[in-house]
Parts: C-alpha cells; structure tokens; sequence
C-alpha cells in the first residue's frame, strides 16, 4: 500500500534515473513555452549541468539548445537504470509522453510515463502513471497502474526488529488506482479515486519451511496465497510549492481516506487515512541552501491485509525511511518525520550536497499504540542533471537501526 496520492504534474522523483533523463529532453526550460526555472539566486553566475558537459564533450561547446516551437507531443525512450537496497540494481527500459492540453500560462504540464524492468533480485515490474491535467487546470487525472513479480523481506510488525525475525516473501501485485481531481477553490483540488490491489501467488519462505513467519501468523497460523482489496477515496490536496521538483518555498499538503469494502470486491472490510505535509524555505545568507521537512501519517482500521498495512519505502514514489530498505518497518499505524537541509556546492550549481535525518514511529496490530522511534540519518552527492527545472541525480547512503544501511541512486530529491 502506499501513502497519499501526489500531484506531480512534471516529475517523477524516486523513479530509475531514466524517467529524470527523460524529464531532462522534455523538463521545464529546454522548450521555451514551459515553465522558467525558480531557482535564480545564482543568475550572475552561468549555470552548468550535465547535459552542458555532455554537449562540450561531444561539440566542444555547451549546450544552449532553445525549441521554439515544440511539438504538441512530445514521446521518448530510453534506458533506466538505478540502486536501491529493495531491488539491488535495476535494469530496464521507459518511455514518457509529454503534452500540454491547454495554454501553458494556466494549464500544468500533462505526463504519461511507463517502464518494464528487472532487478538483481529477480524481480520484474511493469508500470504505467499519469498525471493529466485538463485545459486550464479544470481538472486532473491520475493514474497508476502496476504488474510487480517481486520480493520482499519482513520482520514482523512494530518497530524495526533484528535480522533474526527476518521472513522473505515473494508475491505478484496488479494495482490499479485511478483518481479524478476538480479544482474547489484556488490551488485546493478535491478528488474521488478507485484503487485496487490484487496480491497473488504469495509465498512465504518460512511459512514453507514451518519456521516462524509474521505472514503466517498475522493470518492465524493460515497459510494465505492472496489478498485482495477493492476499495474507493476521497481525497484534497493544496499545492503552493515554487517547484514540484526542487521546491525552494512553499508546502503541499494531502489528506486521503480510503474505505475497502466487501461489497467492492475486497476480502475483508477494512479503511485507512493519510496525511502528508510538505514544507520547504530558504536558508543561510546567500540562498544556496533550502530547508525541507517533510511528515506523514498512516492510520489503518479494520481487518487490514498483512501487504496493505502502513510500511516505510510504500509511499507514491517509495522514498521514505532512508536508511532501511522497503517493508522494513510495518504496522497497523505508521508516523513519521524527515528533515533534510540541501545545498549547492558550486557556484555554476553542477555539485550539491544533502543532509538528512527521519524519524518512524510505528504501531503493532495488537495495542495500536506507537511503541518507540526508529531513525535514519544519511548524506548525499547531488549533480544537477537539468538546470532549467533543477532536477539533480541523487547519491544518498543511509544508516538506520539494526544494522540496516544501504546506498539509494535516483533522479529528483525524495520529497
């Protein structure tokens, strides 16, 4: 399950580098009719990014490139690749689809991205998301549709756990969620969604093994192949950030409820609400770095499925919780708080640097009640792979509890 739905209009953060790669041929700036850059506290400065260098080494001079006209729509493939503790390496290929349905003065960019990949670990993953916006931002339809053959480790349900309580899970997913958006006054857009997750083939290796297994147990010592959740939301969501992807000032804020009933085709009856905030402000005397926090919340009732409940690393774009890899830390309710200060290194802005700490607070199935905080706390290499939108090719290493640690490759910050 993830958290909140967000409304990206042109971004992708959290996905392999090549959904921001292709963002980089299509993103703000490199076509003129789209939307200028926010960050310009460096304007003296010229600004250098990757595909500046890739143009000097290819041409021997930087790229300055300016499409007058671009075409209605504009379609690219392109390889993907990307690290991440949950899948190891990745391997793959994307393709995006940019337009734009009305003047770009008052209508957002409109993005259909889809990508096939494999990963060391064996895992096969197909998705496709949407982010249409109607002319004038009258509306916004969104989507995402996913077929995942994949594994997971779990550890039980609570706080981060030891390594012995390790169980690895293998499991097929088809999720379809659908949300229609309508604007209600301003930046505040209220929406109406369906959601449908279908996990099948599900095995636990310890289950098989008779050996102690969270699965197992969380079913009453069932063995369980599948579940099942049909459900529908409600959703708002205010948006005032200078950036989706490098938001300097602003916040952007959701709250999404969603019902899973029988009646819709789930197996059990069962409901769960979120909340994400998203602040970000300015810092430091000559404006190179920014401040973002970032905090969410995860609240599940009723009979909830074992692979439904609130988990760090299944929010929209699987960023939370660096330091621990996905479904490290799960439970019936889930809090959770980062804050990260961002700064550029060089004056042309080609080298930054982060730094980053969360806090996760997560409830067993039991008592509901928040046990104890586990943190995370990481730094990372920046590149900035398009300077016109300011999206950066993100190095992050994280350490959490337990021993956990990993190294997490992407494009676009993680919130």
């Amino acid at each position: 399950m993830r958290a909140a739905r967000r409304v990206l209009p042109s971004a992708w953060p959290g996905r392999p580098l090549a959904f921001l790669t292709a963002a980089l041929l299509l993103s703000p700036g490199r076509l003129r009719s789209q939307e200028p850059a926010h960050d310009t506290t460096q304007a003296a400065v010229p600004q250098r990014d990757l595909m500046d260098l890739l143009s000097r080494i290819l041409h021997g001079k930087p790229d300055s490139v300016v499409v007058e006209s671009p075409p209605k729509v504009v379609l690219s493939v392109l390889p993907a690749f990307g690290v991440n503790p949950s899948y190891g390496v990745l391997f793959g290929v994307s393709g995006n689809a940019f337009t734009r349905l009305g003047p770009a003065e008052t209508t957002n960019a409109s993005t259909v991205t889809a990508s096939v990949n494999y990963t060391t670990k064996k895992q096969f993953n197909v998705l496709v998301r949407s982010n249409i916006f109607g002319r004038n931002n009258k509306f916004l339809l969104q989507g995402d549709w996913r077929y995942l053959d994949t594994s997971q480790p779990t550890y039980g349900l609570g706080p981060a756990l030891p390594t012995s309580f390790k169980d690895d899970m293998k499991f097929k997913l088809i999720r379809i969620y659908q949300t229609f958006y309508r604007p209600l006054s301003g930046k505040l857009m209220a929406g109406l969604g369906y959601h449908l997750n279908d996990y099948f083939n599900i095995v636990s290796t310890n289950g098989e093994q008779g050996l102690p297994s969270p699965f197992v147990e969380y079913h009453n010592g069932q063995v369980v192949t599948r579940e099942l959740s049909s459900g529908l939301s409600a959703d708002l969501v205010l948006d005032n950030r200078d950036s989706p992807i490098y938001g300097t000032n602003g916040y952007y804020a959701v709250m999404n409820f969603r019902t899973s009933p029988k009646w819709l085709g789930s197996q059990t009856t069962w409901q769960s609400f979120q909340t994400d905030f998203r602040g970000y402000t300015r810092v430091g005397p000559s404006g190179r770095g920014v401040f973002a926090m970032w905090t969410t919340g995860w609240f599940s009732f009723g009979e909830v499925p074992y692979l439904e409940l609130p988990a760090i690393g299944w929010d929209t774009y699987a960023r939370s919780g660096r330091g621990y890899p996905q479904g490290r830390i799960k439970g019936k309710n889930q809090l959770y708080l980062e804050g990260e200060y961002r700064v550029t290194l060089s004056r042309d802005g080609l080298f930054g640097a982060a730094g980053f700490v969360n806090l996760t607070s997560t409830s067993d199935t039991l008592s509901g009640g928040f046990e104890r905080v586990d943190p995370g706390v990481g730094l990372g290499l920046r590149i900035k792979l398009n300077k016109r939108s300011n999206t950066n090719i993100t190095l992050d290493f994280a350490w959490g509890k337990q021993g956990s640690n990993g190294l997490f490759l992407g494009t676009g910050e993680a919130f």
